[in-house]
C-alpha cells in the first residue's frame, strides 16, 4: 500500500514536470527571466543521455558548491599535473547552455535557449575579468572555470539567431570590448561546458540579447590593382583613406573601438558598446546592424561607397562631382555598380540616373517583354526560332547563343577553336558536323599567341583543311595590348553592323577578364551578360576557350571540369570539353546542349594541326592518375612486327623500353585489346595489329 502511494506520487511529480517542460518549450522567448530558460546537461563527459534544467538551477549548483562534483573541483585545483586535471574533468557534470537536446549531439537539438557560452582560457586574473563582465548588459552568467585559470561567460542572444553567426558576433564583441579571445569550440551548438564552483559567480537573468544580424559573412574586401582614372578609384588610393572613412563614421555618430589586425571594431550611433560594424584598413566598411541608416545591415561598402552613402544618400554621381576638385578625373560619370558591389536594377540606357525611383522603375518595367499565354502558342514557332536563331553548326550551335570549349593544358583548345572559326567562315565540317555557309564575318579574339605565330597557325589549319584563306574571317591579336573584354566588346559594337557577324571566338576567356575574379559568380555572371548582349544585338554566336581545373578530370563530372566559377559551366548554351583519353594524343569529347538533343561522347585524335575522329576507341576510357600503359603503345609495337609477337615477347619488349607497368597489367591490356577487336590473335599465339 505504501509502495503504491509512493509510486502514485512519483508518477504525479513526473507528469507535472513533463507538463511544465512542455509549456516552457511551447512559449519560447515570452519570459524575460533567463533563469527559466531550459538547457540540457549530462552526468559526465562520457555520457550522451541528457537531462533538462533551468539556468537558475545551474547557477545555484555553481555558487552553492554542493555535491560530489564540488569535491572533484577541489582536487583539480589542488594539483598541478595537467594530465591528471584533464582526467578528473571528465568526471564532472557538463551543461549544453545553448539549448535542450535529445542526446548529446548538435543533430539532436530540440530548441535553442538563446544563450551561448564563451570560453576564455589562461586568464591572468579571472576574478577581475568577471568583475568587468558584471556591468555588461548581455552577460547572463559568468564564473571561473574548473581549473581556476579561465572564465566561462554565458551571453544572451536572440533565440532565432543562427548559432554560428552569433558566435562570430559575440567573439568579435569580446575581442573589441574586453580584449579577450574566445575559444573556437563555442561554434558547436552542443559544446559541453563543465560545471565549476564559484561562490562569486555573476548572475543576471535580466540580460538583454546581443544584436546578431542574420546570416552575416564578414570578408575582407579583395584588393585589386587600380589603373583607371575614375574619381572613386583615386579617392580609395588616398594614403589617409582609413582616416577619411573613420571621420565619416564618427561624423555620423559611430564610435571607433579596438583595432585587431586589419580591422577596427565600431559601435553604431545611440549605443555605448558592442560591435555594430567593421572598418577595414583600406577604408572599406561592413555594417552588421539594421539601426544605422542610411547604411544597410549585412552589407559591405568600399571607401567610396561609404562616402557616397553617408554624404550623398547613395548618389554616386554627385559623390564623384564632390570629390572631382581634389581627385581630378577624365571619367565622365560613375555608377553604383562600380563601387557598391552590385547593380542598381533601375538604371540603364535612356534612363536619367537622377530621376525619381518611381520614374526609373516605370521606364525599366515598360521595357520588359510581355508575357505569353501558353494556349496562344504561335503556329509558326519553329519558323520564328530558325529566323531569329539560325543553325550555325548542325546539332551543336545556333547563332545568337554562346558556346564554351574546355580542356586541360596542352589539349589543343586554341587550334580547335581556330578550326571552328575557319569551318564556320568557309561552311566546312567541324568534328563531323556541318557548319552553315552564310558568308557572314567571323572574328577571332586572340589574347595568348603572338600575332605572327597565330597567323602561321591560320595558314597551317587552312592548308590541312584544303580551303582558301577566308576573306570573311578577321583575327584581332590583343596579347599585351588589352585584357579587358568590356573594352573589346565596346570597340566591336562600333565596328560591327547588325546581322553581319556569324561567330566571334574569344581565346582564352580567362585572359580577357580585366580586374574580375574568375572564381566570383557575380563577376562571371556580369561577363556572360555582356557577351550575351553582344550576341543578341549582332545575332552572332560567341565561342570561347576555358581551361580545366587542376586534378584528375576523369573523376569529375564533365560540367565540373572547367576552372573558376560554376557560371562558366552553366551559362553557355553549348558546352564542349576535351578530356585526355587513355590513348596517347587522344581526347574524349563531351557535350552538354541546351537547344539540341544530346550528342554521345566520342574520341578524337590529334594529327597536327587538326583533330580526327577515332571511331574505334571507347570514349569512357579516360586517362587516370598513375596510368602505366595504353593500348596504343602495344599497337605501335605490333605495327613494327608484321609477323606478330607472342605475349611473352610483347612483355619483354615493353620492359626493355622502360615501360612502367607490371607483366600482369600488360597481359590484361592485351586481353582488352583483343576483345575490342583492335588486335587479333593467330593460331600459334601470336598477336597482330589490325
Amino acid at each position: 500500500m505504501i509502495n503504491d502511494q509512493t509510486n502514485e506520487k512519483q508518477m504525479e511529480r513526473r507528469n507535472q514536470k513533463t507538463q511544465r517542460t512542455t509549456i516552457e518549450r511551447n512559449t519560447p522567448g515570452e519570459s524575460n527571466d533567463l533563469g527559466t530558460r531550459r538547457v540540457s546537461a549530462v552526468k559526465s563527459a562520457r555520457q550522451i543521455d541528457t537531462t533538462e534544467h533551468n539556468l537558475e538551477d545551474i547557477k545555484n549548483w555553481i555558487t552553492g558548491g554542493k555535491g560530489k562534483f564540488a569535491r572533484t573541483i577541489e582536487q583539480i585545483r589542488s594539483i598541478q599535473d595537467k594530465d591528471k586535471q584533464s582526467e578528473l574533468k571528465l568526471l564532472l557534470p557538463a551543461v549544453m547552455f545553448s539549448g535542450t537536446f535529445r542526446k548529446r549531439s548538435s543533430k539532436d537539438l530540440i530548441e535553442h535557449s538563446g544563450l551561448i557560452c564563451m570560453d576564455f582560457d589562461k586568464i591572468a586574473a579571472p576574478q577581475d575579468c568577471i568583475d568587468q563582465l558584471r556591468f555588461d548588459p548581455h552577460v547572463a552568467l559568468a564564473f571561473i572555470s574548473p581549473r581556476g585559470n579561465g572564465v566561462k561567460a554565458i551571453f544572451s542572444i536572440n533565440q532565432k539567431a543562427d548559432h554560428g553567426e552569433a558566435f562570430e558576433v559575440v567573439k568579435d564583441y569580446c575581442q573589441a570590448i574586453y580584449e579577450i579571445e574566445a575559444d573556437e569550440s563555442g561554434k558547436d551548438v552542443s559544446r559541453l561546458c563543465f560545471l565549476s564552483v564559484d561562490a562569486r559567480a555573476h548572475y543576471a537573468p535580466d540580460a538583454v540579447p546581443l544584436e546578431v544580424a542574420p546570416r552575416i559573412k564578414v570578408e575582407a574586401p579583395r584588393s585589386k590593382p587600380t589603373t583607371t582614372d575614375r574619381v572613386g578609384d583615386k579617392y580609395q588610393q588616398s594614403p589617409d583613406i582609413w582616416n577619411r572613412s573613420a571621420d565619416l563614421l564618427r561624423a555620423a555618430g559611430w564610435t571607433t573601438g579596438r583595432t585587431v589586425g586589419d580591422r577596427t571594431f565600431c559601435t553604431r550611433p545611440g549605443k555605448k558598446r558592442g560591435v555594430s560594424g567593421t572598418l577595414w584598413n583600406d577604408g572599406g566598411f561592413y555594417c552588421f546592424t539594421d539601426q544605422a541608416a542610411p547604411l544597410d545591415p549585412s552589407q559591405g561598402y568600399s571607401a567610396f561607397a561609404l562616402f557616397a552613402n553617408l554624404i550623398h544618400a547613395g548618389n554616386y554621381k554627385e559623390a564623384a562631382k564632390d570629390l572631382a576638385a581634389e581627385f581630378p578625373s577624365n571619367e565622365p560619370g560613375i555608377s553604383g555598380r562600380d563601387f557598391y558591389g552590385k547593380d542598381d536594377p533601375f538604371q540603364g540606357e535612356g534612363i536619367e540616373p537622377d530621376a525619381p525611383i518611381d520614374t526609373r522603375k516605370k521606364q525599366v518595367i515598360n521595357g520588359l517583354p510581355p508575357m505569353t499565354v501558353v494556349s496562344d502558342m504561335p503556329v509558326d514557332l519553329s519558323k520564328r526560332i530558325m529566323m531569329r536563331y539560325p543553325v550555325l553548326i548542325d546539332g551543336l550551335l545556333h547563332r545568337g547563343t554562346k558556346m564554351i570549349l574546355g580542356g586541360g593544358s596542352k589539349s589543343y583548345k586554341t587550334w580547335t577553336l581556330l578550326n571552328l572559326a575557319i569551318s564556320v567562315a568557309t561552311g566546312s565540317k567541324w568534328f563531323g558536323q556541318q557548319c552553315e555557309q552564310s558568308g557572314r564575318d567571323v572574328i577571332f579574339l586572340n589574347f595568348e599567341v603572338p600575332h605572327e605565330f597565330f597567323l602561321s597557325r591560320v595558314k597551317a589549319v587552312c592548308d590541312a583543311m584544303h580551303v582558301k584563306y577566308p576573306s570573311n574571317m578577321k583575327v584581332w591579336s590583343l596579347r599585351g595590348k588589352c585584357n579587358d573584354l568590356r573594352v573589346i566588346l565596346a570597340a566591336l559594337e562600333d565596328q560591327i553592323a547588325d546581322d553581319s557577324l556569324a561567330l566571334i571566338c574569344i581565346d582564352p576567356i580567362y585572359k580577357a577578364l580585366g580586374d574580375r575574379d574568375e572564381n566570383s559568380a557575380g563577376d562571371m555572371g556580369m561577363l556572360m551578360n555582356e557577351v550575351e548582349a553582344l550576341v543578341e544585338r549582332t545575332g552572332a554566336a560567341a565561342a570561347f576557350g576555358a581551361h580545366y581545373s587542376k586534378g584528375n578530370q576523369a573523376e569529375k563530372d564533365p560540367l565540373d571540369r572547367v576552372s573558376g566559377s560554376g557560371v562558366f559551366a552553366r551559362d553557355p548554351d553549348t558546352i564542349m570539353g576535351l578530356t585526355a583519353h587513355e590513348e596517347d594524343d587522344c581526347f574524349t569529347v563531351h557535350t552538354a546542349l541546351r537547344n539540341f538533343p544530346g550528342l554521345s561522347p566520342f574520341v578524337v585524335k590529334w594529327d597536327f594541326p587538326l583533330f580526327t575522329i577515332e571511331e574505334g576507341l571507347n570514349p569512357n576510357n579516360l586517362r587516370r592518375n598513375n596510368q602505366k600503359i595504353s593500348g596504343g603503345t602495344i599497337i605501335k609495337l605490333l605495327e613494327r612486327e608484321p609477323a606478330g609477337m607472342k605475349s611473352q615477347a610483347i612483355v619483354e619488349a615493353l620492359m626493355a623500353e622502360d615501360c612502367d607497368a607490371s607483366e600482369k597489367t600488360i597481359r590484361n591490356k592485351l586481353s582488352i585489346l583483343k576483345r575490342s577487336g583492335r588486335i587479333t590473335a593467330g593460331a600459334m599465339g601470336h598477336y597482330f595489329a589490325k
